[in-house]
């Protein structure tokens, strides 16, 4: 398996809106009420938004490519908003078709080493607390879970599933 990870540029945001847009729906579509998925595909993943992301200067996008097709992508906020000392995992998704080889734990060292490069002390993400597979995961490489929250300003969202914990790997 030939994979890569490349910095999203400019010239991406169609196509990294288009990734987003597709890994987002094979597998979160069962948290929305009526209308909700399209709601936050808009807020999230349009090209306007992806635009403004990539632009800004605390963040960057990382796509994954397997033999030159885009498989995943990684966002990364470079300081998180309550500790200037951690980098932020905002987002790491790839194709359900992809699960299972390895690609998370390659799109989290990545993560790591972006963090050490710019001198943080950790790396933070949140992940829905329905998501045990995840949280298994983030557990298993070594994250610890700090804290919880509520998503109060989804309110498309299913409320069962708004609860999200915050983990923090220390590097």
């Amino acid at each position: 398996m030939n994979f890569q990870i490349k910095k999203a540029s400019l010239d991406d945001c169609k196509g990294l809106s288009e990734l987003c847009k597709s890994i987002y729906v094979e597998h979160y579509l069962h948290l929305w009420l009526e209308g909700g998925k399209d709601w936050y595909l808009e807020k999230s993943y349009s090209e306007n938004v992806i635009l403004a992301e990539i632009k800004h200067p605390n963040s960057d996008y990382f796509m994954l490519t397997i033999d030159s097709s885009s498989v995943g992508y990684l966002k990364v906020n470079y300081d998180y908003s309550e500790k200037s000392s951690a980098l932020e995992v905002e987002r790491i998704y790839f194709h359900q078709s992809h699960k299972g080889l390895g690609l998370g734990r390659k799109l989290m060292e990545f993560a790591f080493a972006l963090a050490k490069q710019r001198g943080k002390e950790s790396v933070i993400l949140k992940a829905m607390d329905s998501s045990q597979d995840a949280i298994g995961f983030y557990h298993k490489i070594g994250f610890k879970q700090i804290g919880t929250l509520i998503l109060e300003d989804y309110k498309l969202m299913k409320p069962e599933f708004r609860g999200m914990i915050i983990l923090e790997y220390c590097l």
